[in-house]
Parts: C-alpha cells; structure tokens; sequence
C-alpha cells in the first residue's frame, strides 16, 4: 500500500475509526480487522498503538502515563556505527550516523512538544483531587529531569564524538543547533514552572486541610478553641457567636436583632456630630527608582556599526552586562545572562547575522554580525 492509499484507506473508513476510537463500536469490516489500524484484545477492538501514537502526537494530546524513553539504544547505535565507520571507511556507516542523528533529533522535538503539552494539561486539571495531582506532578518532574539528563548526554555525544567525524555530520549538527539550544531553553523554563505549579497546589492542600480540620471540629462540637477566640470580641464577631447572660450561645441574629442593631446605630449617627476635616495635602517628594536593565536595542546598534566575528563574546564582555550583573540584587551567572541575550539575537532570522560551523572557548556556537 503506498502513502496515497493510506490516506484514502483511512478516509474511507474514517467513521468506523472514530467511533472505535471513542469506544462506541466491537465489530468492523474483515477489510479493516486486517489492517494495521486496529487490533484486538479479545473481544474488544481497539486503535493500534502506532496508529493512536498518530492521533496523539498530531492533536498535541498527552497522558499523564507517558513514558519518555531515553536515547540510550540509539546512542549506543551511534557509537557502533562511528566505530565501523573509522575501521573502514564504508560510506554505508556514515548514511547510517546520519540516519540516527536524524531519528535523535526528531525525538529530542517530540519530547520537548509533549512536555509542554504535558505542563498546560497539568496546570488545568479539575477532575483530580489534590493529593492525587501533586503524586502526578511529583511523577512529571522526575520524568522531565530524567529527560533533561538525557538531553546533555545527547549534546556531549553530538559535540564531543560525532561533530568532526566527517563534514556531513558537522554540516547536520550545526543545522540543528541552535533547535537544540532551544530544547535546552525549554526543559530548564519546564522545570522551573512544574516546581512552582507543586509548591503553589502543596501551600492549597494544606490550607484545605486546615479548613476540613477545622469543620470537623465543629461538627463534633469539638470547637471550644474557636469559641474562645470569637468571644475575644463579640461585638466585632456580633454575626458569629456571643454569650448571653443565660449562658446560651446565639448565633446569626434573626430579623428582630438586625431591626434593633440598626435603631441603635440611627440613634448613635444622629447624635455624633462629625466635623467636616480641611482637606490636607501631604505632598511627599518622588522617590527614585532605580530600574536594573540591560538596553539590548544598545547592543543591537552597536552590532550594527562596528560588527563583531563573535556576537556572544561581544556581549559576554559588553559593559552594560557586566553592570547589570553587578547591581543585580541577585547572584546572576554573565555566561547565562550573555547567552539569554545571544539567543534574543540567533533565534529569530536575521539577514546580517550569520553561523558559523565551529564554536568559541565557550562552546557556544560563534555567530557573525556582518
């Protein structure tokens, strides 16, 4: 079956397929049990999972179940064919490196699609109580980590063994470059954020506790502490709880008690006579704020007029960084502020910058104002 008829297969049976999918039908045609669409478990049918593979990846749809497999087969891979490709210069090995790097770099791209889906979905659940979505966040975090270890394991093989086998695969690596500095970018923000999600839905869990420990109390009038408390001051507690001379406990005043609370209060405000205050004005001199920033559209126009062979270390050395690190309140790296900037300037296109194949003592790949 060639791809065109693939496509018209999966057309033809489009609605047998969706209500399969969605787990309203148990029989199809022999023409469609035979193909590698469905499979199945008994006497269920059900989506193959290449083919429900598709749907997720293609509609950006996650399960909190995911497995993010590591690199490791295909690194290993990698490695062997290197070997064989330097014992005899068969070019067979070098389309087979080429072929694996392709297949790591499409894999390190799914990866960093699925764990924002994965971020968004989690950020927006409902339909989990609290304990239960901290266990999967918890869950989340640790498969990220283990992606991110993954992930610079990935660069060092790409840079260290890889990168200057032959002029094929270093033309590759730096194509990918700066998608892979990207990746790196992202799982660090994925990171920060889930770590922030778990502290903020922990802090809730919490506060929900005290308040379920507190309502039990007072189911089972166990709330003596809370009554001592709120007859500190019963009349600024009046709509909760006060003691009268009977010893008995009244709360939320009924529609007599409101009528006498606010005669009272007519008769108080008709008799207090407030004086009409001057208005003052209190004028304050301004306070100056210093605002701790680097002018980066500075930078970019110094770039434009003299140029640099090495825009990052342009910027690594730039006084308005190394100021800006300095009266930084918080303790700032100037490698990852400088390449923070860098990629301000790399990422979107730009017809006067231009990569370069090789890296600087940094081992950030030299882009090139001209």
């Amino acid at each position: 079956m060639t791809h065109i008829q693939l496509i018209e297969f999966i057309y033809t049976h489009r609605h047998t397929l969706d209500d399969i999918y969605k787990s309203k039908k148990s029989t199809v045609t022999e023409t469609l049990e035979n193909s590698r669409l469905i499979t199945k478990i008994g006497d269920n049918i059900e989506l193959s999972e290449s083919y429900r593979n598709f749907i997720d990846i293609t509609l950006n749809r996650i399960d909190y179940a995911v497995i993010f497999n590591t690199y490791n087969a295909e690194l290993q891979e990698l490695l062997k064919q290197k070997t064989r490709y330097l014992e005899e210069k068969n070019p067979y090995y070098l389309e087979e490196i080429l072929a694996l790097l392709k297949t790591i770099f499409l894999k390190l791209n799914q990866r960093d699609q699925e764990i924002r889906t994965l971020l968004i979905k989690i950020e927006n659940e409902t339909s989990l109580d609290l304990d239960l979505l901290i266990e999967k966040s918890m869950d989340i975090l640790e498969k990220i980590e283990e992606v991110n270890r993954a992930n610079n394991e990935v660069r060092e093989i790409f840079y260290n063994d890889i990168y200057h086998l032959d002029p094929t695969t270093k033309y590759f690596i730096d194509e990918v470059s700066s998608s892979l500095l990207l990746f790196v970018e992202n799982i660090s923000e994925s990171l920060h954020r889930l770590k922030q999600f778990i502290a903020r839905t922990r802090k809730l869990r919490l506060q929900n506790r005290q308040l379920h420990q507190l309502s039990t109390q007072i189911l089972e009038e166990k709330d003596q502490e809370l009554e001592d408390v709120l007859m500190l001051e019963p009349q600024s507690y009046y709509l909760t709880l006060y003691r009268s001379q009977k010893n008995s406990i009244k709360s939320f005043p009924d529609g007599s008690e409101n009528s006498k609370v606010i005669r009272k209060l007519r008769i108080y405000l008709n008799e207090v006579q407030v004086p009409k205050e001057p208005t003052q004005f209190n004028i304050r001199p301004q306070k100056e704020e210093h605002l701790n920033l680097v002018n980066i559209k500075a930078i970019e126009d110094e770039l434009r007029e003299k140029g640099t062979e090495d825009i990052f270390n342009f910027i690594y050395e730039h006084q308005a960084l190394k100021n800006f690190i300095e009266n930084s309140e918080k303790e700032l790296s100037l490698k990852e502020e400088s390449f923070k900037i860098y990629l301000q300037f790399i990422i979107p296109h730009n017809e006067h910058i231009e990569l370069k194949k090789h890296y600087n003592n940094h081992a950030i790949r030299i882009a090139q104002w001209i």
